[in-house]
């Protein structure tokens, strides 16, 4: 090989390592341009974690917030706040707060029974040195309104038209109750106190009148609310109110709630009594009456009426042609020859295994 040969081989030598410097350094570059910017690190700082409630009297709520800052340079994002029992209910605002700015964990303190003690609430977020945080509540607090029960069961019986249950409402700071009117969430449900009632007592006899509602006859879920002339936004005490409306014929169970066990995806695999059950119906005032046309709301549920004593109870069996595939609420019906009551109603819950 000539000199002049050497000196070209050498000269495209040199290009091509050159070029692959520059290749190499472009895809270096590339890389750091396309590369996530540095998101930093968030950092949560409450102004306090504490807070001394004192004792108190109160309506119904207790309000108020712990503040807070992100003092770091990345994004601060925060779960649901959680408490420490169900009279507490926190909330975050807002749950992303950028570097710099502020955010506070708001609470309302359900005050419908003598509260003594802390309330803890647990506060989970992306600050790596402290994943979650606890946020103490000092009180004792006592109800500003107590009731005797703040659940009233009541029964209205069969043939009659209203039935009447009473309670009492007492002020613990021993002024006069000031209660100046009550509401209810259905029309056929009335409150008022009892007339041996004086305006400067501090507690007085409710009497809460139940009369019978249209439709047939069903299970009562309503309320009572107690205000004052100064409490306007909400009321100082809640009644609630459950029990049942009989009519003529009454279900038992009134309401079935049907757990089905896990014995596989094939139905030849269910004992039968897993797949069945069975509602009595009775004639409450002895009258004769007829039970026809039975239907289910329930998809696979087969429902056969069969008497027991003629015309006057019957069985609803309940049974499954297909198994249940989905947690359902529905109802059966049936429909009778009373004029009072022509059809009734039995609400059923079906609830099925979870998914594995």
């Amino acid at each position: 090989m000539n000199r002049t040969s050497t000196t070209i081989l050498s000269l495209l030598a040199f290009i091509a390592i050159f070029a692959g410097i520059n290749a190499t350094s472009g895809e270096t570059l590339a890389a750091k341009s396309t590369a996530s910017p540095n998101t930093g690190t968030p950092r949560i700082q409450f102004e306090t974690n504490f807070y001394d409630l004192g004792k108190m009297t109160s309506v119904e709520n207790i309000t108020g917030a712990f503040k807070f800052k992100n003092v770091g340079d990345g994004t601060l994002k925060i779960d649901p706040p959680q408490a420490s029992c169900d009279c507490t209910e926190p909330f975050v605002k807002p749950d992303t707060v950028a570097p710099g700015e502020s955010g506070e964990i708001l609470y309302v303190i359900k005050l419908d029974r003598p509260l003594k003690g802390q309330r803890i609430i647990h506060v989970h977020s992306n600050d790596p040195n402290t994943p979650v945080m606890q946020l103490k509540l000092e009180l004792d607090a006592t109800p500003l309104y107590e009731l005797s029960t703040k659940t009233l069961w009541v029964m209205l019986p069969a043939g009659h038209d209203q039935v009447q249950s009473h309670l009492t409402l007492t002020r613990t700071d021993g002024k006069p109750l000031g209660i100046e009117r009550f509401t209810a969430s259905e029309t056929w449900v009335t409150a008022a106190f009892d007339p041996s009632f004086k305006p400067e007592d501090n507690s007085g006899q409710i009497n809460i009148t139940v009369r019978r509602p249209p439709g047939p006859p069903s299970m009562i879920n309503a309320t009572v609310q107690m205000w004052t002339s100064n409490q306007t936004t909400r009321p100082v005490q809640t009644l609630a109110l459950t029990g049942e409306v009989q009519g003529e014929v009454a279900a038992v169970p009134p309401r079935l709630y049907w757990v089905i066990p896990d014995f596989g995806k094939n139905k030849s695999d269910y004992p039968a009594e897993a797949l069945t059950r069975k509602i009595e119906l009775l004639s409450l005032l002895g009258h004769d009456v007829e039970i026809k046309n039975a239907t289910s709301g329930v998809q696979g549920l087969n429902v056969q009426v069969l008497p027991k004593e003629p015309k006057k109870s019957f069985d609803l069996v309940l049974r499954f042609d297909s198994l249940p595939k989905a947690f359902t609420n529905s109802k059966i019906t049936v429909e009778t020859s009373l004029a009072s009551l022509p059809k009734l109603e039995v609400p059923v819950t079906i609830s099925v295994p979870g998914p594995e």
